[in-house]
């Protein structure tokens, strides 16, 4: 991330993400990004809503930490990355206006995607339409009432029933045979064609605002059912009924590697260890500790058997107060196992959470695990009976305490070898000076002028004032755009073989299939001449122009002549009625075949903006073109002294 302060503004330019297959083994195509970001501008826009979502940390809803937006979809000889920007308060002002704007931000999103599914939902549930029942968007749209799903399914939660035990954890082969398990976590009872959902324990801060697990819950169903032997047995939330037509997976690019293991449990001492959070942990997991207890060995008698086990119990004591927890309670994630050195496997295994007033957690906290006693208010969630693997125990446990890095530490997971590895390519990157050609894709709302106008967006001081201007250059692009400007504005050629076109809107009278080739053929004809004669050697050319309700700009950057080569192959590919979803795979194609490249640096230049810009150093010299009454008024003030040559109405000054 690129950090940027200015007066009373912090914020973070970053890559979002990517089209390349990331830790997850995700691949998001060019188009589906390109895609997700016209869909979410149109609607922002329709709306009237601010563009852009809320920023948090490590994907917990209840901790904003600012807002953020795309800025763009940047393409090079490498990758296709989604640049955008975090913006984060400054003033408790900020943060109030912040907390309104994301309220409001959650409420539309809510209200238009659970909608649809309103109506039939309640009819599903025997409800009429005025029944006391919310609707959120989860993992699906689920209904949501206090005990909702228990009244409806009293199988799967009463305890001490026919497949639910003591703790109101239902038999996993049972619920399995009576429904379809869609996405971890999420089961489908096809009868009722309602959806029910895992605890929601298994989501951050214990709330429903944060997604499930999906580590975890992929990791228990697929040891659960890849084992006839082993019992497994899992919590519901008994609160939520979901619509199984509305059900998506919810994507967290958060990499949790896990552990990776060849130990043996037998060599580990007794007593408690405890592993102390480092900041990073703490800023981001909000967890201060964890506490292991592995106690002595001790002989059972089964049946007519002796045999020897091992107890082990891990606690996990967090900072903060959970969301998911009426009164401010603390809920710690805790797990307790048996291991059998007989059968050198985990023969039982647990997970649960343990709620904690303020003064109990105070207590709690200062003690060690083995001297704390059960003092909490104390929630099954999953359990499992019979052989399990030392490996499938270990990927299990690190998976229920998913962002817990003290868990695989203790476990011997060793550290990332790629992660490590990425890093060390990312410094060699930036060693690199210039990408050789890049494009740029930024959407903005309608609003472009007719005809073909260049628009200016940035300030040039003069004297003590600052003045809008256009970039043209000072060769036969500037002599082609010249014509293009508007009288009353200022028009800058720098001498220093750099070109940062100011963006060439293209409007409506000039947006037809023809009139689109004619201007990027003369521009490109232009820009050849000034290549060839060694004007410019880099160039950043901005093209705009409207579809669909929105303002398209795309900029072709980089070394002279691999910008215009694209920019002369660019009617061939744009069709500009098209929203650039749909040509943005061939610009990537075409942009990775004339300028293939590893670890290019990215041009962060502009990107603010919605454009790219070639970098510019040092004093330079250059050529303004000014309006006459702006001419007049400068020279009068003294602000210019210049050499004069008439030209018409407009002048040439080298300043």
């Amino acid at each position: 991330m690129l950090q940027i302060e200015e007066v009373g503004l912090r914020y973070e330019l970053a890559v979002f993400n990517t089209d390349q297959v990331n830790k997850k083994r995700i691949k998001f195509p060019a188009s589906a990004l390109m895609r997700s970001d016209e869909t979410h501008r149109r609607e922002a826009f329709l709306a009237q809503a601010p563009v852009g979502t809320p920023a948090h940390m490590q994907h917990d809803m209840h901790r904003v930490v600012g807002w953020s937006r795309q800025l763009g979809h940047y393409i090079d000889g490498e990758m296709v990355r989604v640049l955008g920007c975090i913006e984060y308060p400054e003033t408790e002002e900020d943060r109030a206006a912040l907390q309104d704007r994301v309220a409001r931000h959650r409420k539309r999103i809510n209200d238009d995607s659970t909608a649809p599914y309103r109506r039939e939902l309640t009819a599903k549930l025997g409800f009429s339409d005025d029944e006391d029942l919310t609707f959120i968007r989860m993992e699906a749209v689920f209904a949501k009432r206090e005990g909702l799903a228990a009244k409806q399914y009293p199988e799967f939660f009463t305890p001490n029933s026919v497949i639910v035990d003591k703790d109101g954890l239902v038999d996993f082969d049972e619920l399995l045979a009576r429904t379809t398990e869609l996405a971890p976590g999420v089961f489908h009872d096809k009868k009722r064609d309602l959806v029910l959902v895992a605890h929601r324990f298994f989501r951050r801060r214990l709330s429903h605002l944060n997604a499930l697990n999906t580590e975890f819950l992929s990791s228990f169903s697929g040891v659960a059912t890849g084992h006839a032997n082993l019992r497994a047995r899992l919590r519901l939330d008994p609160d939520l009924l979901g619509d199984p037509a509305s059900t998506k997976g919810l994507i967290e690019l958060e990499y949790w590697r896990g552990p990776k293991y060849d130990d043996d449990i037998n060599k580990i001492p007794n007593g408690v260890a405890e592993h102390k959070a480092d900041e990073q942990t703490r800023l981001f997991e909000g967890v201060d500790r964890t506490q292991i207890w592995w106690k002595g060995p001790e002989t059972r008698t089964v049946g007519s058997t002796s045999a020897e086990y091992r107890t082990f119990e891990v606690e996990e004591l967090i900072e903060d107060p959970s969301s998911g927890l009426a009164n401010g309670q603390y809920g710690c994630r805790y797990a307790h196992a048996e291991y059998s050195a007989d059968a050198a496997s985990i023969t039982h295994f647990d997970g649960a959470i343990r709620a904690y007033e303020g003064a109990q957690y105070l207590a709690r906290f200062e003690a060690s695990i083995d001297r704390a006693g059960k003092q909490s208010d104390y929630s099954k969630l999953f359990r499992f009976d019979g052989a399990l693997s030392i490996f499938d125990w270990k990927r299990l446990l690190s998976d229920y305490y998913r962002g817990n890095n003290l868990i695989p530490e203790y476990l011997g997971a060793p550290g990332d070898v790629e992660e490590s590895r990425s890093a060390a390519e990312s410094t060699g990157a930036e060693e690199l000076a210039e990408a050789p050609l890049a494009a740029f894709i930024s959407l903005l709302p309608e609003g472009l002028s007719d005809g073909a106008t260049l628009y200016p967006e940035q300030l040039q001081q003069i004297g003590t004032e600052n003045f809008p201007f256009v970039e043209v250059g000072v060769g036969e692009v500037a002599t082609y755009l010249i014509t293009k400007c508007n009288l009353d504005v200022m028009a800058i050629g720098f001498r220093d073989d750099i070109l940062n076109l100011s963006r060439f809107g293209i409007g409506r009278s000039r947006k037809s299939a023809v009139s689109f080739t004619d201007e990027l053929s003369a521009l490109a004809a232009a820009l050849r001449k000034d290549v060839e004669s060694g004007i410019v050697r880099r160039v950043a050319i901005p093209i705009m122009w409207d579809c669909d309700g929105l303002v398209i700009t795309l900029t072709i950057a980089g070394d002279a002549s691999l910008v215009l080569s694209i920019l002369q192959q660019l009617p061939a590919l744009v069709a500009p009625d098209c929203m650039p979803s749909e040509w943005i795979e061939s610009l990537v194609t075409l942009i990775q075949r004339e300028a293939p490249m590893e670890r290019a640096p990215i041009i962060w230049e502009g990107v603010e903006r919605g454009v790219l810009a070639i970098e510019r150093q040092g004093n330079i010299e250059a050529e303004f073109i000014l309006p006459g009454p702006l001419k007049d008024a400068l020279i009068s003030s003294g602000a210019l002294r210049t050499t004069v040559e008439q030209n018409g109405q407009d002048e040439e000054l080298d300043a």
